[in-house]
């Protein structure tokens, strides 16, 4: 007893009561519907002499009738017992099984179906054969006719009512378009069982009035041929409508989803339904979006490490060791006493105040348009001008410097800040395996050394004249020069500048 209410409170929460309900009046209004047409439309004395002599026949109907239901009921049951029994507990089945029947479902229901139609028919055949051939006949391709028309709109709601199973089923893979069948067969087929055998009905009336097959007038002929008219009317129309929303639905599902990418969202996703074509493509739009996240994700990481106009430019274009000259700012930071304060701390410590200290550096470089080119252990290389060109890049890196100051007071590490602008070579050096982007010339070593000089200066910050020429006026007001030195390495002096102190504009 409770088996039977977990499981009623599970269908509870399903699409199978309304799939079992829309299938089995489908079949019932298509059985009823040919019962009357055969008794009140078609005019032959045999029919009603059948009916007559026959007493028991609305009974052998009826009682067939129900016996089909049942017998449709068991077996779609049998049919779908491994579907709810995945989907109580997925782990437990083999999701190929699982995928490959629930795609074939709608194919599996509308055997069911043929089936049933057939042996009723047959019994109707046999039947009316005692009476009359002719009328065996005409019941036979009443039948037929019918049954065809109710088997193709079972498909079609079978295919629409499955959907939300289908979607859980293929929702991790799909790569086969023969699961159901094509979006052309089923739009041919529809048209074909929903207009073309109504049709071909009113066709036949009016050939069997011709040939006397039936007896009367040709007025008594109006009746059927005006039911079999609304008929194709309806049918067609129902038909066409599933056919329509097997293509569109999809369709205009994957516009949204596109729309939802052109905004700028990336976790788009969309059900995969159909194993036909159309699933197909679905399953393509999906896989399309996860490579596209796995390479936001890459260039995001990437980016990180070689900076995001490093990885810009390494994605769109194919890197080739060599550089190229590019005028260029190099600023470098470099940690004061670093050696000091690892000695009296423990690697944990010194690596937070490192990352601390370089989140303030990452910040001020990147906000004036620079990249960081690397970290070498307590110091930082930043490029100002290179991969991307910038325009008066030696007075965003003299920025960069003048903030940098004002964003490390107060903070535990210290450190030296040099500027220098010139011709450096720019690319990527190293082996055909392993390189890195990097800039190589005389302004990363003026930098460097002019770094050495800053942490045993006021304020910390140093340039050279050459440097401050190079910039706009406005940042050149904001330096002051200072006297010559011969910095190590090199033979001619070099006149070197700083910031002077804040004004009060600055402060506002």
């Amino acid at each position: 007893m409770n088996r039977l209410l977990r499981a009623l409170k599970w269908l509870r929460g399903t699409s199978w009561p309304l799939y079992a309900a829309s299938v089995l009046a489908a079949n019932l209004i298509g059985a009823l519907a040919v019962m009357a047409f055969i008794r009140f439309l078609i005019p032959m004395p045999e029919v009603r002499s059948f009916t007559g002599e026959v007493p028991h026949l609305q009974v052998i109907g009826l009682t067939y009738l129900a016996f089909a239901v049942i017998v449709a009921v068991i077996a779609t049951l049998m049919l779908f017992r491994p579907v709810l029994a995945w989907q109580r507990h997925p782990e437990d089945h083999d999701p190929n099984m699982v995928r490959n029947l629930v795609m074939r479902l709608p194919v599996y229901q509308a055997v069911v179906c043929a089936v049933v139609w057939v042996i009723g028919i047959a019994i109707a055949v046999v039947v009316a054969a005692t009476t009359s051939s002719r009328l065996a006949l005409v019941i036979g391709i009443a039948t037929t006719l019918t049954g065809m028309v109710v088997v193709l709109l079972t498909y079609l709601m079978a295919e629409r009512l499955v959907r939300p199973v289908a979607a859980e089923a293929l929702a991790r893979r799909f790569e086969d378009s023969t699961l159901e069948p094509p979006i052309t067969q089923r739009l041919r087929l529809t048209w074909i069982m929903t207009t073309a055998l109504p049709v071909l009905g009113i066709l036949l009336l009016a050939l069997g009035q011709r040939a006397d097959f039936f007896m009367g007038n040709a007025g008594e002929l109006i009746p059927g041929i005006v039911a079999l008219s609304l008929t194709a009317l309806v049918t067609g129309f129902i038909g066409t409508t599933f056919a329509i929303m097997s293509v569109v639905d999809p369709v205009l599902e994957l516009q949204e989803a596109i729309n939802k990418v052109r905004r700028g969202d990336t976790n788009v996703q969309v059900d995969i339904y159909d194993g036909s074509e159309m699933g197909v493509l679905q399953a393509g739009f999906n896989e399309m979006m996860r490579g596209l996240k796995e390479r936001q994700r890459v260039r995001d990481i990437f980016g990180r490490y070689v900076g995001t106009e490093v990885a810009k430019r390494a994605l769109e274009e194919r890197p080739t060791l060599g550089g190229e000259d590019r005028k260029v700012a190099v600023l470098f930071v470099d940690v004061i006493g670093s050696t000091t304060f690892a000695v009296n701390h423990t690697p944990e410590e010194v690596v937070e105040a490192l990352n601390q200290f370089f989140e303030h550096v990452v910040t001020v470089v990147h906000r004036n348009k620079g990249i960081i080119n690397k970290f070498q252990g307590d110091a930082a290389l930043a490029v100002f001008g290179a991969p991307i060109s910038l325009a008066d890049s030696t007075s965003h890196a003299l920025t960069a410097a003048r903030e940098l100051r004002q964003e490390l007071k107060g903070m535990t590490l210290q450190a030296g800040i040099g500027v220098a602008a010139g011709h450096v070579v720019a690319g990527h050096i190293g082996g055909s395996d392993r390189f890195e982007y990097t800039v190589i010339g005389d302004a990363v070593n003026s930098a460097a050394r002019l770094t050495e000089l800053a942490k045993d200066t006021d304020g910390r910050v140093l340039t050279n004249a050459a440097t401050l020429r190079s910039a706009n006026e406005a940042e050149q007001a904001r330096w002051t020069v200072m006297k010559s030195v011969e910095l190590r390495g090199r033979r001619e002096m070099t006149q070197l500048a700083r910031p002077i102190r804040p004004t009060m504009a600055d402060r506002s």
